[in-house]
């Protein structure tokens, strides 16, 4: 069985003020944390920051979703983690990524303003924004790295991933490393696809 489970939280950090490669530096932490647990647990999902909020889909073995919450929920940067969905799936909805960076602010403020909201505000979401939201993580376009299918052959070490997704993730590393070195960051959104 596949476990879906999707929460929001506030972020407990302030955010930077510069905006030159866009990406809060707590946020591209997060981002490499997930890239190194994700795998090993078998989780695959979809994470996004906007206005101080986070939206975020787990999906995998019930088990080691509930443990990556409870991880989640010790963490520091998150406050007021509330679950706004639980549900059994056939097939994980993200299983196809490997890794994904998408910013995705333009595409968010559109559905919001379908639902008359302004601002990215994810606790009072209902049914309906919650699925128009996932299925906008899921369709996302990746500008910065080509998106990988996970294969059944692939490892949960990145020692032993094909050549390819080693470029893209020491790429994605590099560029998440000198975002945070330089404190670069923004309010823009941002979508993480994580998977195994």
């Amino acid at each position: 069985m596949t476990l879906q489970l999707v929460y929001v939280s506030r972020a407990a950090f302030a955010p930077h003020e510069h905006e030159a490669l866009g990406i809060e530096p707590e946020v591209g932490r997060i981002l490499l944390q997930s890239r190194q647990n994700n795998p090993h647990a078998g989780i695959v999902g979809a994470l996004y920051y906007g206005d101080g909020h986070f939206f975020q889909c787990l999906e995998g073995e019930p088990e080691a979703v509930y443990t990556a919450l409870e991880r989640i929920r010790r963490d520091p940067r998150h406050e007021e983690i509330t679950v706004l969905r639980e549900r059994e799936l056939e097939h994980p909805g993200f299983g196809e990524w490997s890794m994904k960076y998408v910013p995705a602010a333009g595409e968010v403020r559109a559905l919001l303003q379908q639902f008359g909201q302004r601002r990215f505000d994810p606790f009072g979401f209902d049914d309906q924004q919650i699925e128009a939201m996932l299925d906008l993580l899921r369709s996302g376009r990746d500008t910065e790295l080509e998106a990988t299918p996970a294969t059944s052959e692939r490892t949960a070490s990145t020692n032993t991933a094909p050549q390819g997704d080693r470029r893209r993730l020491l790429a994605l590393t590099g560029w998440v490393a000198a975002a945070v070195a330089a404190g670069i960051a923004g309010t823009a959104g941002y979508l993480f696809l994580a998977g195994a």
